[in-house]
């Protein structure tokens, strides 16, 4: 039986070493992925016969999701899922292992596009190039040539400025939001400071934008592996006109063009928020699956 327990800091190692082991590298399954949203989604972590990783989720999206580690090894796949029973529901399976269980009797497989995460070519989010980019283009002219502004790398001496900034973008976006919105925005404000917090213990990087001293926009982003890099945040004050899509080009143009791939993660099935991923042109999605034990 899978013998779940509490995901803390002191399992960083163990859960990294099955993560780098992960023949495709998800975002959500990053150790920071986890343990920086734990206070919203509590995790709890097993490892199974064929030393795979399996999740459970004991917050408000609660379920079983998985699996992290070296899929491609596994050489029995029968005795990995015996300990699920008719009726469980995995959650966010990548889509190599679907391929992998293609012809295992007894699963049923459900496309799950509202947790796909967005992919895209570095070198083409900062060249821009082609009619397909062409108002990503303008809008980065925009606010390149329409105000006297400064990029700066993040270091930890800009850590209060961050979160002084968070909480003006917060308190502007606050004035058309539901009780629900308010509080998924609150706890992102957690999550943004467990980054902060813990800055150099997982390597982070990120950049901002400033208009007359004060920051305007900015990224933090984690790097998965030496060809993918993941932007976990990115804020930007919409008054100051093409703000998003000049931080989005300035980070990787400054400190993203030694990676081939720069993920986005998931739209969540939000309508607006897929259409402004889908925008920027991925060059592939990281398909997730629901697999039922039947």
């Amino acid at each position: 039986m899978l013998s779940f327990r509490k995901l803390t800091w002191q399992d960083k190692d163990i859960y990294t070493q099955h993560y780098q082991a992960s023949p495709v590298k998800y975002a959500e399954y990053s150790f920071f992925g986890l343990w920086a949203w734990d206070h919203a989604y509590p995790v709890e972590f097993a490892e199974s016969s064929g030393r795979l990783l399996w999740m459970r989720s004991a917050g408000p999206l609660s379920g079983i999701f998985g699996p992290c580690g070296n899929w491609d090894a596994v050489t029995d796949w029968g005795a990995e899922l015996s300990d699920f029973k008719p009726g469980d529901v995995i959650y966010d399976v990548p889509a190599r292992v679907r391929e992998i269980l293609a012809g295992h009797e007894g699963l049923r497989f459900t496309d799950d596009r509202d947790q796909h995460e967005y992919v895209y070519a570095v070198k083409d989010l900062i060249s821009l190039k082609g009619k397909a980019y062409s108002h990503k283009r303008n809008r980065v002219r925009a606010f390149l040539d329409g105000y006297e502004w400064d990029y700066y790398p993040v270091t930890p001496g800009d850590f209060a400025e961050i979160m002084d900034f968070q909480e003006r973008w917060r308190a502007h976006r606050m004035q058309t939001m539901t009780d629900d919105e308010a509080e998924s925005l609150a706890d992102e404000d957690t999550a943004i400071q467990n980054a902060l917090d813990r800055w150099e213990d997982f390597g982070l990087m990120g950049g901002m934008l400033k208009v007359d001293g004060r920051i305007v926009a900015y990224t933090i982003a984690e790097e998965l592996d030496g060809e993918n890099l993941d932007v976990r945040f990115e804020k930007a004050i919409p008054e100051y006109a093409g703000s998003y899509q000049a931080i989005n080009y300035m980070f990787l143009r400054e400190q993203g063009s030694g990676y081939t791939w720069a993920n986005r993660e998931e739209d969540m099935g939000e309508p607006g928020l897929r259409e402004a991923k889908m925008s920027y042109n991925p060059a592939f999605m990281l398909e997730k699956f629901q697999m039922e034990i039947l």
